[in-house]
């Protein structure tokens, strides 16, 4: 499937789960899907948590502190088979990864701040995964690695959430959230 094609299917698949975020299973759902975001890079957790706090308002702490959780459980999944089997997975299952802009800048920041820099990462629109990676790689203790990454998902996912449900004008001013939003398909 190209990119156009996948985006646009994946478009109808979140409008399609949008209708049910009032439902007991979708909390659970949405904590999952952000875990695994972190595995497959794929899914627009961020846009998720936006469109569901802007449907049921009153649920944005709920969403946030779900995809706060979710985020970094699936990144201690992350980094613990990276951790059990090494850079060759890395190459295997993401073959391109290693070349990317994402991948070289993230291994001079995270060679000069450590986890500071998983954190600032966490707080911020940029991709996860390269960080976490970087750190798995260095033998970074989990419990540590999922403090890092809890404070500072929970700073974002509670600030973009409670803007969602509250202003969500403001969102597009945030640095990185417009791609978000695009993905999900929300115009403001």
């Amino acid at each position: 499937m190209g990119s156009d094609k996948q985006q646009k299917y994946l478009r109808i698949q979140i409008k399609k789960l949008q209708r049910h975020t009032g439902k007991k299973w979708f909390v659970p759902l949405l904590g999952f899907l952000a875990a695994l975001d972190n595995i497959v890079i794929v899914i627009p957790t961020d846009g998720l948590l936006i469109s569901s706090s802007m449907l049921i308002p009153k649920k944005w702490l709920t969403f946030a502190l779900t995809v706060t959780i979710g985020s970094m459980l699936g990144a201690l999944a992350l980094a613990s088979i990276v951790e059990f089997q090494g850079l060759p997975w890395i190459v295997e299952h993401y073959p391109n990864l290693l070349q990317t802009k994402s991948w070289i800048w993230s291994q001079e920041f995270f060679e000069n701040y450590g986890l500071l820099f998983v954190f600032v990462v966490g707080l911020s629109p940029l991709m996860q995964q390269p960080a976490v990676i970087l750190a798995a790689l260095v033998n970074t203790p989990l419990y540590k690695l999922a403090l890092v990454i809890f404070f500072g998902r929970l700073i974002k996912y509670l600030l973009v959430s409670y803007i969602a449900s509250h202003s969500p004008k403001y969102l597009k001013k945030i640095w990185g959230m417009k791609g978000e939003l695009d993905e999900v398909d929300i115009k403001l």
